[in-house]
């Protein structure tokens, strides 16, 4: 049995728990979009690379414990000699960061885990294979997935903020991002 869906019960259930403890010191709402643009390495023999994405900032759920949204996209081929093999994933994700506070330093450390929907899309053009011809196929799946996140935060200005970040995201292709996200501030 996978550990996937018994750990992404158990961090389901514990943000519906806690969500309602905390609302009380909460000024959830969207406070901020950005952009986000990163390198992305996927399991297996695919090659890394680029991703990008809209993020919003939906605020706190109480001190130094902030929420984000999040819609990205990447797509990454290999040339089998044959053909050519090619993934694309566009993902609808949501995370919790813990922001440790370091003395008066600006710069803000975080801690965090979300979960997300992975919409994959395979497909294999083969051209002039021995045994299939020249043809393609493809494949498109959707998965649930959890991600861990390590990085920090800085104001680059009044209305602007920045991340830099490593993703750790579990779904069915699992992946590693290297991200930047700046975000601009909006009602300040």
């Amino acid at each position: 049995m996978s550990l996937r869906r018994p750990l992404f019960a158990f961090l389901s259930l514990s943000l519906l728990l806690s969500s309602s403890f905390v609302l009380a010191e909460s000024n959830i709402g969207f406070n901020g979009i950005g952009g986000r643009l990163g390198y992305v390495m996927p399991e297996g023999d695919l090659d890394g690379t680029f991703n990008f994405g809209v993020v919003a900032d939906l605020g706190e759920w109480m001190d130094n414990l902030g929420w984000e949204a999040a819609v990205t996209y990447w797509s990454s081929s290999e040339d089998l000699g044959v053909g050519e093999f090619s993934v694309s994933d566009i993902a609808i994700k949501t995370a919790v960061k813990y922001f440790f506070e370091v003395g008066d330093s600006q710069i803000r450390p975080f801690a965090g885990a979300g979960i997300g929907m992975h919409m994959f899309k395979s497909e294999w053009q083969w051209t002039g294979h021995p045994l299939y011809g020249s043809h393609e196929e493809s494949e498109s799946d959707s998965e649930f997935g959890f991600s861990l996140h390590g990085g920090a935060e800085m104001p680059l200005s009044d209305k602007l903020k920045g991340q830099a970040e490593v993703e750790l995201d579990f779904a069915d292709l699992d992946q590693t991002h290297i991200q930047a996200t700046v975000i601009y501030l909006l009602g300040k």
